[in-house]
């Protein structure tokens, strides 16, 4: 594991102002800010900064959901999309798909806030391969998917253990032996050793590996955290 202070002080930095924007986002009973995250924005936190090329040829014959999509099944250059247009089996989850969006003005800026460059379509093609659900009650088979991504929801908005631990088992069920989940932002592995012994004893079904990333000249869009990558064993 990277034993980088500086690194894990940055990210405690990250974390203090997610903590204080989810909890008056609580308190002013606010609603999660979904996002329409474009394919570019996931190649440079999930996969190093690859090519387009080279993470969808990766990909081919293999089974990948995006826990908390937000708009991206409704945005052209989302990976979401990318996947569909290659014949990927990409699948967005999130329980606000189940009523969808308006996808109005203002979910067109947060596109663009992210580093989205493409159109808005409320009637995007493939949107059958958006599931309103939860992610401890996923829709795939034992030992079917190959990859999970999740980012800005577990741990960022979702830090209660007994909820976590619910989510990490029914990963445990669905990924494929060597399948993987890469979550970001997370804190340095650590702050999140589980407290019960139940959740304990899930994660011990993972091989844990972190790496930090961050940008300082787009400190908003790519905040410095650490990417971690669960591995099923």
């Amino acid at each position: 594991m990277n034993e980088n202070p500086v690194q894990h002080a940055l990210t405690a930095s990250t974390f203090f102002g997610l903590r204080v924007f989810t909890r008056t986002s609580d308190m002013l009973s606010l609603p999660v800010v979904s996002t329409g995250r474009s394919f570019s924005y996931y190649r440079k936190i999930f996969f190093g900064n690859r090519s387009e090329s080279q993470v969808l040829e990766n990909f081919k014959g293999k089974i990948i959901a995006d826990i908390g999509c937000g708009l991206t099944p409704y945005i052209s250059d989302s990976m979401f999309q990318a996947c569909r247009r290659e014949g990927v089996d990409f699948y967005g989850i999130d329980p606000k798909l189940a009523k969808g969006f308006k996808l109005g003005s203002f979910d067109k800026m947060k596109a663009r806030l992210f580093g989205g460059a493409g159109t808005i379509d409320a009637n995007a093609p493939g949107l059958e391969k958006g599931f309103g659900t939860l992610a401890d009650d996923l829709p795939f088979e034992d030992s079917s998917v190959d990859l999970i991504l999740s980012n800005y929801v577990i741990y960022a908005w979702i830090e209660d253990e007994v909820v976590l631990e619910s989510i990490f088992r029914e990963f445990l069920r669905v990924l494929k032996p060597g399948g993987q989940v890469k979550i970001f932002p997370t804190r340095h592995i650590d702050t999140q050793r589980p407290g019960s012994s139940s959740y304990a004893d899930v994660m011990s079904g993972f091989d844990i590996k972190q790496r930090f990333v961050g940008d300082v000249k787009r400190f908003m869009t790519y905040p410095p955290a650490y990417v971690t990558t669960y591995t099923k064993r």
